[in-house]
């Protein structure tokens, strides 16, 4: 490998290694979004909240403008190494051109971005929760003015049973 390609080399694998950083904040700033949305859930903060959707919605446009340049570095340095398109980045890792503090410093961001990201589908989970109970009383609250009710009640056994009633 000549030198002014080991030169460009470099310089793509840097620009990837700033880019898994961008990854890990931008996944960062959609972790706190997610959370603060809960909060604007729990305190029925309608105005905050279609705020917070349209800023999470932000984030996550730029994270999509981020992987398609990921996508495209990782084209552009598979050239550079005259390899095809790794199908996964422990691929290009694992190239004899490729150094290994610059494997070890995506592998660590890699670590970091994954943390996040379960971090994130926890709370989202926990925020579909929250609205599945708020539309499951809003359910109930509509069939109480219809003059519909449906009520669940123990057995004996501890088994759930519902009861209709009608007024």
């Amino acid at each position: 490998m000549n030198e002014n390609v080991k030169l460009e080399l470099g310089l793509k694998l840097n620009t990837l290694a700033d880019l898994w950083q961008q990854f890990c904040e931008k996944h960062t700033e959609l972790y706190e979004a997610t959370c603060e949305e809960y909060i604007h859930l729990m305190s029925s903060d309608m105005d905050k909240l279609e705020e917070i959707v349209a800023q999470k919605a932000n984030i996550i446009a730029k994270i999509d403008e981020y992987d398609r340049s990921r996508l495209d570095l990782i084209e552009e340095i598979s050239k550079l190494l005259e390899i095809p398109m790794p199908e996964k980045m422990s691929e290009l890792l694992a190239n004899e051109n490729i150094n290994k503090e610059f494997s070890e410093r995506i592998e660590k961001l890699n670590l970091i971005l994954l943390d996040i990201i379960e971090n994130i589908m926890e709370q989202n989970r926990k925020n579909q929760f929250f609205l599945n109970k708020a539309i499951h009383s809003l359910n109930e609250l509509k069939e109480s003015f219809s003059g519909q009710g449906n009520y669940s009640t123990y057995s004996a056994k501890g088994t759930k049973k519902s009861t209709n009633v009608s007024y």
